[in-house]
């Protein structure tokens, strides 16, 4: 158990770092697409001007939020292979915590709640459901009868 944890705890010091960097990435590149002069690095954070569809700056950072959850899903998918769920979770509840300390406020727009859990709940079913299908492929690409073993 305690190799378990340590495996865990050593996964989500490099999942949260990682998320983040996918995030600024995200958003730098959507700040870019859409033209926005003033990208003042609280976007990631931003959940005061999301999710208005007239102004550019909140649809991209509405769809960094909603990119960057599906981006970092992928990779976990990749890297990861178990207990997706848990980590979208954690990284959610990390994401939550640092935006209420880097906006000194808590969130009270239920756009941006909508977005925010629609997507964690996005990146922990979409996750654990591609782990379990790739899994089942390959235990069952992996298994032989002993009718198709030829060799002997």
């Amino acid at each position: 158990m305690a190799e378990d944890t340590r495996v865990i705890c050593l996964n989500l010091c490099i999942a949260v770092p990682l998320f983040f960097v996918a995030y600024y990435m995200v958003a730098s590149l959507l700040s870019g697409a859409f033209k926005i002069s003033d990208f003042d690095g609280k976007m990631p954070f931003d959940f005061q001007n999301c999710c208005n569809i007239k102004d550019d700056k909140d649809v991209a950072t509405l769809l960094s939020l909603l990119l960057t959850y599906t981006l970092t899903a992928l990779i976990f998918i990749i890297f990861l292979r178990k207990r997706i769920w848990d980590y979208a979770i954690t990284i959610g509840f990390v994401h939550l915590i640092l935006s209420c300390a880097v906006m000194q406020a808590f969130p009270t727009n239920w756009e941006w709640w909508i977005a925010f859990l629609s997507s964690v709940l996005f990146m922990a079913l979409f996750g654990e459901v591609a782990v379990r299908c790739f899994l089942k492929k390959k235990t069952q690409s992996a298994s032989i009868s002993p009718q198709e073993n030829v060799i002997t």
